[in-house]
């Protein structure tokens, strides 16, 4: 039995030990990590849990961030850290938390979401590589596993608007997403 929901407080320390089984101990210096800065996005950070116990077997969290795009910063969220339990990897539970989760983000209002990670996994999700969009994060990162989702008239209008796109950590001064802010709050 599988039953996937919002993470809680108690999952924290549950979620930490898959996190350091998927990732090890050095995945807090990754460049992605810099933009994880205070609490993830509630409504979109869900677990799978398993059997009669419900352990968590799987997490997927998203976090709200910055781009720089000209004389405004669009709202965009970073997708992760999805890790799943080595001993239930293939059974579809990482892409059954990516695809929930992404359709509750798309419902909040959020156009714009980027992830680094494999591009065959993300690409049946509409992700697509960042770079030629000029998206940069605030370190290095493999550029091939750096994507970026956004909603068709977005993406289309990014491309035709060349320039460098910085990433920052979330501030708060965004405009676009009152109602997704205002609904992960209240999650």
């Amino acid at each position: 039995m599988i039953v996937i929901e919002q993470e809680n407080a108690a999952d924290a320390a549950a979620i930490e030990s898959l996190l350091d089984i998927g990732f090890g101990a050095g995945r807090l210096s990754k460049t992605v990590y810099t933009l994880r800065q205070g609490p993830s996005v509630p409504s979109l950070s869900l677990v799978a849990r398993t059997g009669f116990d419900a352990k968590v077997g799987a997490s997927i969290r998203f976090w709200r961030c910055d781009v720089e795009n000209g004389d405004e910063i669009l709202p965009a969220l970073v997708l992760g850290p999805l890790v799943v339990d080595p001993a239930l990897q293939g059974k579809g539970l990482g892409r059954t938390l990516v695809a929930r989760a992404l359709e509750e983000a798309d419902q909040e209002g959020w156009d714009l979401c980027l992830v680094v990670g494999e591009a065959s996994y993300y690409s049946p999700y509409s992700f697509v590589l960042a770079e030629p969009y000029g998206f940069e994060l605030p370190g290095p990162v493999d550029q091939p596993r750096f994507q970026v989702r956004a909603a068709p008239d977005l993406l289309q209008s990014l491309a035709e608007k060349p320039m460098l796109r910085k990433v920052l950590p979330w501030s708060g001064r965004a405009s676009g997403v009152e109602g997704a802010w205002a609904a992960s709050r209240a999650a």
